[in-house]
């Protein structure tokens, strides 16, 4: 799943992601300044709430 987020500018936000994400447990692939590829982890509602909670918005997720 791809996942396309506002607000990340710098390579400490993508951490910040990175982190939230594999504290979802979800497999981490790749993640860039906005978007981010994960595995795993298919509830679009625990992954917009993680990514809120880093303080980010998450625009989609396909």
């Amino acid at each position: 799943m791809v996942l396309k987020i506002e607000g990340m500018g710098c390579m400490h936000c993508v951490a910040k992601v990175t982190k939230a994400m594999e504290a979802l447990g979800a497999n981490v692939i790749k993640c860039e300044i906005g978007t981010c590829e994960i595995e795993g982890v298919d509830d679009v509602d625990k992954i917009r709430d993680a990514v809120e909670g880093v303080g980010f918005e998450l625009i989609s997720a396909e």
